[in-house]
């Protein structure tokens, strides 16, 4: 199975992308895992869908010949964050179409006191709108100053659920 990761904050250093890795390392082979960059996809307009530049084209194919996806998200103000909303609405088009159209998708992350579980709502609500197939638990909220020490995960809890996620995300893919 081919799952593909993406990271809702595009910084080098992201926990969020620390527990994406982290879970790459936890899901067993032969499922594959892949982490999409999102940072040099250009600002969404329908101006310019067709023919898509090639960075969205790319990353399109890339969701499409993924099996499922894992996003983990960040909190920012309150809700996740704009370079996220750009590539979702990239991948989303055309619309009916996209490349997230029955996908499975796992949504993760972390912050600081809620541990992300803000923006992690409303990313399943603007998933659900792209018709995507939402795992609905288990769920992992991470509160990153607790669980990661110096950039590298030390709750052994987290790693647990990062596994369970990983299961769940697989067996529900492989029923369709």
């Amino acid at each position: 199975m081919q799952i593909v990761t993406i990271s809702g904050s595009i910084r080098t250093t992201s926990l969020n992308r620390a527990l994406l890795i982290e879970l790459g390392r936890i899901i067993p082979a032969p499922h594959q895992v892949h982490m999409l960059e999102i940072a040099d996809l250009p600002h969404y307009s329908e101006d310019h869908e067709a023919p898509a530049p090639a960075a969205v084209t790319a990353f399109r194919t890339a969701i499409q010949n993924a099996d499922a996806l894992v996003i983990a998200t960040p909190e920012y103000n309150h809700g996740y964050p704009g370079t996220l909303k750009n590539a979702l609405d990239w991948a989303s088009r055309p619309y009916g179409r996209g490349a997230l159209s029955g996908k499975h998708v796992a949504v993760i992350g972390g912050g600081g006191g809620t541990g992300g579980i803000r923006a992690q709502v409303q990313l399943r609500q603007v998933l659900n709108g792209c018709g995507c197939h939402v795992l609905p638990r288990p769920e992992l909220a991470v509160r990153f100053h607790e669980a990661f020490k110096d950039g590298v995960l030390v709750d052994p809890k987290v790693s647990e659920m990062l596994g369970r996620i990983g299961d769940a995300l697989i067996a529900q893919a492989s029923r369709g």
